[in-house]
């Protein structure tokens, strides 16, 4: 390894060192800013090294080129200045100048491309040993449980782009609460290609944009009387249409479950439907992260469960219940310490909570982070009030936060009243912003289009203010009433929803489109404005002016890169085309 860092930086100096033996003239006015822009080359050379090396994950795992590109950017811009300036001068010394530039990005990408190169022969050796362990040969003296995560292919939204994905986690714990008397194989469609396997137990997850291709999948198993068992969200929103399509169904969470499930499997027993209950998460199952593929640039955990808000539009209430429930620290701590992967997304609704005693407990899990030097970079979901307290920032900074994801949702009050979000009411958000930024840490702003006071002012407005404010990652989607919500309820009722073919039509309920019909605006005219929001929010020019303004307001080039990456993945759901 350090092979590939010293030998082309080697080579460049030996030649920058028989230049100026040989052809810079020997007058301190030529020496002095040559050794100097050689320095300065040395250090951006080796910043471009810690920075991949820091970023590895991103550069191999989504593709990333920012982490290099960037050192090498600035060092172009102050060189190709310096060389317009000597041109004035001395245009002789300029094209020297010019030419050891031109060598030393030679020199810069060699050794940025052996770099990546071993990195990607390591990360390939350690997919290799993570497969083997996911798709092991398993006994043949047990049954099969085959877990599948299904994923809608005919659509681009963010649970269907493999750059935004996450670990199913749910699947991890219904695999940790499996009997061992049973094998386990997991097929993630975020990941691999599905394949038929013979199982003697199915289990599948959805959520309501992902329900169709769950539903194809359960009905090729159970054409072979493979009986088939579904939870998640959607089954639980929709339960007697899933049950059209499988045989049994988990409504709500599986803990308290599961192994039930199991004896009236091995009885051949199995009901049509079992209902979950809130249980105190002390002691919680930990995921059986090795089913995982190693492809996933976060792994996942979760630290509470339950939101008392109930925003007209979210179904994580009527899910997880109104009570937030919360896993003692130690327990998160200790599961932390045993996850190999640098990068963490707590996958909480609210990691800080609601109230003192939650914020108590927030503080005392990034505190233990620190104390136990774990060295994570890590980014969660928030509210507003993660900026209340100045000592939750500076702790989460110091834990590794780089990033928090808080759903704004609209700067306009009678759209927040609109949506019940409540707990965004009178506040300030751009001091919140600037006091998240101070310590490091960036703002992804979740915005939503399409309310009922949308018009096409309201929208670019929205826009506008979104450029212009401290919001280092952009996260637009469209109003959309999910089936167990009040909204959708309301909007069934008006007769308002347009697509209503089920379940074919749950395919569209990704965000990225309209799905019913606005009250200010025709769809038309909104989907046009639309267009031209997104146009605005993802130029490149757009994100590369935020990930400066990042870098100035945090100070910090792995905040700022993590920022530029999510960017990125937005701009490419946003401008896609949908099949």
């Amino acid at each position: 390894m350090k092979t590939i860092y010293y030998m082309p930086i080697t080579l460049f100096l030996l030649f920058t060192g028989y230049l100026i033996s040989i052809d810079i003239r020997r007058e301190i006015t030529f020496i002095i800013p040559f050794i100097c822009f050689c320095l300065f080359y040395v250090m951006i050379y080796f910043s471009g090294i810690k920075s991949t090396l820091a970023n590895k994950d991103a550069v191999i795992k989504i593709g990333s080129r920012a982490s290099y590109m960037v050192p090498i950017l600035l060092f172009s811009s102050i060189t190709l200045g310096l060389v317009i300036g000597f041109a004035i001068w001395d245009i002789r010394f300029s094209a020297q100048i010019l030419v050891v530039y031109l060598i030393s990005l030679i020199a810069y990408f060699s050794s940025i491309y052996f770099l990546i190169r071993s990195l990607k022969n390591d990360f390939n050796i350690k997919m290799i040993a993570g497969n083997s362990n996911r798709f092991k040969v398993m006994s043949g003296n047990k049954k099969t449980i085959l877990l599948i995560n299904p994923v809608n292919s005919h659509r681009i939204g963010l649970t269907s782009s493999w750059q935004s994905t996450f670990p199913p986690l749910g699947l991890g714990i219904v695999a940790a609460l499996t009997p061992d008397s049973f094998n386990v194989e997991l097929i993630d469609e975020n990941i691999d290609t599905f394949q038929y396997k013979h199982a003697d137990l199915v289990g599948l997850t959805a959520f309501t944009s992902n329900a169709t291709r769950a539903y194809e999948i359960a009905s090729l198993y159970k054409n072979k009387n493979i009986p088939v068992v579904m939870g998640g969200i959607h089954a639980f929103m929709m339960p007697d249409e899933a049950l059209q399509y499988v045989d049994s169904i988990v409504l709500g969470e599986a803990e308290s479950v599961w192994k039930e499930v199991i004896c009236d499997f091995e009885k051949r027993l199995l009901k049509k439907r079992y209902y979950g209950d809130y249980l105190d998460l002390t002691n919680s199952v930990i995921p059986r992260r090795e089913l995982f593929s190693e492809k996933y640039l976060f792994a996942t955990v979760q630290t509470s469960r339950g939101c008392p808000m109930n925003c007209n539009f979210c179904s994580v209430t009527a899910f997880n219940g109104k009570k937030f429930r919360q896993r003692p620290y130690e327990d998160v701590l200790a599961e932390l310490e045993n996850i190999s992967q640098k990068h963490i997304f707590f996958i909480d609704d609210n990691i800080l909570g609601y109230g003192k005693n939650a914020e108590q407990r927030a503080i005392k899990l990034f505190q233990g982070m620190i104390d136990k030097k774990l060295k994570k970079s890590w980014f969660c979901q928030t509210s507003l009030n993660f900026a209340d307290n100045e000592e939750v920032i500076q702790l989460a900074a110091e834990s590794g936060c780089k990033m928090v994801f808080i759903g704004l949702e609209s700067p306009v009050e009678e759209q927040l009243q609109e949506m019940d979000k409540k707990l965004n009411l009178n506040r300030n958000y751009e001091e919140a912003f600037k006091k998240i930024n101070k310590y490091g840490i960036a703002v992804l702003g979740a915005f939503i289009y399409g309310s009922d006071t949308e018009t096409k002012q309201s929208m670019l407005k929205k826009t506008d203010y979104i450029l212009k404010n401290r919001i280092d990652i952009i996260d637009i989607t469209h109003l959309t009433p999910l089936p167990g919500t009040r909204l959708y309820k309301e909007f069934k009722e008006d007769n308002r929803i347009n697509y209503v073919n089920y379940p074919s039509d749950w395919d569209r309920y990704d965000m990225t489109e309209p799905v019913f019909t606005l009250k200010k605006m025709d769809n038309n005219e909104y989907l046009e404005t639309k267009a031209l929001c997104s146009k605005r929010l993802y130029s490149r020019r757009t994100i590369y002016k935020k990930f400066i303004q990042t870098l100035i307001h945090t100070w910090d080039m792995e905040t700022a890169l993590m920022a530029y990456n999510s960017n990125m993945v937005f701009r490419n759901v946003a401008l896609s085309h949908r099949i």
